[in-house]
Formats: C-alpha cells, sequence, structure tokens
C-alpha cells in the first residue's frame, strides 16, 4: 500500500475477484480458512498448515473465476459469491469491484504470470478466538462467548412452529483449547516467515482487546521491518479505558520503530442510540465515544467505522453517520464502512421488503458524507446493497421468525423489543 508504483490486480476477465488471491481468513477456534467472509469455510490442514492459502477448493474457485464463470454450484464452485453477484446485477458496487479498485494488493506470483492460482497472501485475517464482553443479536456461539454461556443457561432457540433453530452458529461447539492454541502457534510462525510480504493484517475476534493472544502478536511485530504493512485491529471499543490506552500505546511505538507502516483501528457499532445498544447487548454508547474521541486524537491512527447493518440499525444510522461526521471535524482520516448481516436471515432487512426501507435509504444516503473519492464509493455501495433486495413487499413468515427470536432473547435478557423497534411490530 505504500509503494510508489501502483500495481493493480492483473485481471483476465470477469468475474476475477482479487480477495480470492491475496487474502485468506483464518478461524483459528473452528480450525478453518476461507478467501472471504462471504464464502465457504474449508478445514486448515495441520500437516501442512503453511498452505492454508492455496488448499484445493481455493485453488479451484480461482481457475472457475479465470474460465470467466461466477463458482456457483452449477459451475463447479461452492456457490456463496451471490452477494457480489447480486449486487452487481443491480448495477452496485460490489465488494469484488471496490477491492479491484485498491492497488498493490495483488500476489507477486501474479506479474509473473496472470494465471497463477498458487499464490503468496498479501492479506491475512485472524479471528482469534471466541472471548467477548458482548451479545450482538446477529452474533453466534462461534464468535462470542458471552452467546455460548447464553445458551449453555437457557438452551437452544426455536422458530416460529416451537422446532429448535436449525442454525448451527446458535449450538454449543466443540472448541479445542489445545487445537485452537496449535493453530495460533502455527499462525505466528507464519508471520515469522512470511510478515514481510504481507500488506495487511486483521485481527478479529470476540473483543480483540480482551485477549491475551493480542499481546503475543505485538511481540512477533516488533521482530519484523516491514514498513509496507498495515496492521488492522477490529473493537468494539467496550473495554477498559487503561487496557485499550496500554495497546494503543504500544502500537504507536511499531509505528515510530518501523516494525510496521501504520495502523487502522476499526470501531464496530451499527448505529447510535437505544436501538444500537439492543442491537449490541451491553454496548453503551457513551463509553464507546469516550475511547473513540481518544482514538481521534491520536491523529496517527486510520480511523474506521464498521457497520453491520440489520433490520434492528437502519434507522438509527443517521445519528452514527452524525457522529462520525462531526468528529471529522478533528480527524479526516475517519471512514464508514456499510454491509448487511451474513447468515442470519430472520434479521436482513429484505425481510420487509425494499419499500419499507426507501425513504430510510434516501435519508442515510442524504447524511452521509461525499467529502471524497472513497466517501462516493462507499455511498455507491451502501445504494447498491440496498437495490439488491428486489422483493418490495414484506416477508410475512421471515418476520413472524424474527419476532419469536427477539421475543426469546427479551426472556433471557430482561428486554423490550417493542419499546425500542415499535415500528418492527408489524
Amino acid at each position: 500500500m505504500f509503494e510508489k508504483d501502483k500495481k493493480y490486480f492483473p485481471k483476465i476477465t470477469d468475474p476475477q475477484c482479487q480477495l480470492k488471491w491475496n487474502w485468506s481468513t483464518l478461524w483459528l477456534t473452528e480450525g478453518t480458512t476461507n478467501s472471504c467472509h462471504r464464502c465457504l469455510r474449508v478445514p486448515l490442514d495441520p500437516n501442512n498448515f503453511d498452505n492454508f492459502h492455496n488448499l484445493p477448493h481455493k485453488i479451484k474457485e480461482r481457475e472457475i473465476m479465470l474460465s470467466g464463470k461466477w463458482p456457483t454450484v452449477e459451475n463447479g464452485g461452492s456457490g456463496h459469491c451471490t452477494f457480489c453477484k447480486s449486487v452487481e446485477d443491480a448495477g452496485g458496487v460490489s465488494d469484488r469491484l471496490g477491492m479491484l479498485s485498491i492497488p498493490n494488493q495483488a500476489p507477486k506470483e501474479l506479474f509473473e504470470n496472470k494465471r497463477a492460482t498458487t499464490v503468496t497472501p498479501r492479506i491475512l485475517e485472524i479471528f482469534l478466538n471466541d472471548t467477548c464482553n458482548l451479545k450482538c443479536t446477529y452474533c453466534n456461539t462461534r464468535d462470542s462467548s458471552q452467546w455460548e454461556a447464553e445458551i449453555k443457561k437457557y438452551g437452544p432457540l426455536y422458530d416460529e412452529t416451537g422446532k429448535i433453530l436449525p442454525d448451527e452458529s446458535y449450538h454449543i461447539r466443540n472448541k479445542p483449547k489445545e487445537r485452537t492454541r496449535f493453530f495460533f502457534e502455527k499462525t505466528l510462525e507464519w508471520i515469522q516467515k512470511h510478515g514481510n510480504e504481507l500488506v495487511r493484517l486483521h485481527l478479529l475476534g470476540g473483543e480483540t482487546f480482551y485477549q491475551s493472544e493480542l499481546q503475543e502478536v505485538l511481540d512477533i511485530l516488533k521482530k519484523l521491518k516491514n514498513p509496507n504493512l498495515e496492521f488492522s485491529i477490529i473493537s468494539n471499543l467496550m473495554v477498559k479505558e487503561n487496557i485499550f490506552k496500554n495497546y494503543i500505546a504500544q502500537i504507536k511505538q511499531l509505528c515510530k520503530d518501523r516494525n510496521i507502516g501504520k495502523f487502522d483501528l476499526t470501531a464496530s457499532i451499527d448505529g447510535w442510540g437505544p436501538e444500537a445498544e439492543y442491537a449490541r447487548t451491553g454496548l453503551k454508547c457513551e463509553h464507546f465515544e469516550k475511547l473513540f474521541s481518544y482514538a481521534v486524537n491520536e491523529k496517527w491512527i486510520n480511523l474506521f467505522t464498521n457497520i453491520t447493518t440489520t433490520v434492528l440499525t437502519v434507522k438509527s444510522l443517521p445519528l452514527l453517520v452524525e457522529k462520525v461526521k462531526y468528529y471529522r471535524n478533528f480527524n479526516r482520516k475517519i471512514s464508514i464502512r456499510f454491509g448487511f448481516v451474513t447468515g442470519k436471515t430472520h434479521l436482513h432487512p429484505r425481510i420487509f421488503g425494499y419499500d419499507f426501507w426507501k425513504q430510510d435509504v434516501q435519508k442515510i444516503i442524504k447524511s452521509m458524507p461525499s467529502d471524497s473519492k472513497q466517501d462516493k464509493i462507499i455511498i455507491d455501495s451502501f445504494q447498491g446493497a440496498f437495490n439488491s433486495i428486489t422483493n418490495k413487499e414484506p416477508d410475512k413468515k421471515m418476520i413472524k421468525t424474527f419476532k419469536v427470536f427477539l421475543d426469546q432473547l427479551d426472556q433471557r435478557r430482561n428486554t423490550n423489543w417493542r419499546a425500542v423497534f415499535p415500528y418492527l411490530d408489524i
């Protein structure tokens, strides 16, 4: 990302996606990997861990794209690229198109052979473990220890017919600590060997600042000299102030010593006010803003807000956007990122139909900043995502599932969704 010459992904044909070639995510608690957060996760090979970016499934999907086809089931793929396809079919800017516009992230092998399918990743994203202090309504037992504790205490969740929800993300999972630790240590070894070839390193959880592994990663980074590396942490900012400031100070030193090039802090929040605090059980906007304002004043930090859009937070988005715009008066680097919830159909805005949100979408877009080219890309992406909602009328069956789901959470969490979201009780 810091190179003077801009080298773009050498695409041969659509629908080639840079993500499939340059990005690998490691889900250490479940021992899986994928090359886009929307795509199929495949098991890591404990006997050949270093090959996680070039497992047979990943190579096959690259080959399908090189042939000029989407990796749908019909074309021999996993069928997990439908989101980008639907956004593009609706004339929007998909994740795929957005990634193609970013230079200096393509694997080195592609500049020797544009058709290479075995390559070195340039972006590594690591879900360290599930330790978390929140219970976001759209999260699960895989990514939140709080969710797992709740399911253990109260039992499974049910649908509107009284049957246990089939969604495996609400099940108690087998997460052997020894296996998770094994994969984490293998990851640290990989970073030691290949960290100087990365342009981005992302850490997620759970809540990253509450994970003991974070210190071990920082200690590894102290051994690198990669001024081209962007180090990124995703956090809900609901951590103790002293813990947060301690880690920020260490990362600042990494930048000063040129172990890394720069630091991105992504503050994960989906709206502002009571709706947002309901959507993310445990969130307190006042505390979030305290740490966020601290980060704003650390102007060496590249600060982002990451928004997972669900039915619960659409109407509160303008308040959050206005909050971000206010802090842009002090730090122009703050960016906004949007994404629809994945894997939770009963929480997707789609269930209420496009017409239900039409005025809200217009209000959100009107409120969003448009100062830069990137701002305008975000606006186009947001509009394109909502344009991908092709049904105009509500899905009454799925809305019933949504209501039953929240009723159960209310009983467990002593909350009242109807008081917060009366407009969704249709």
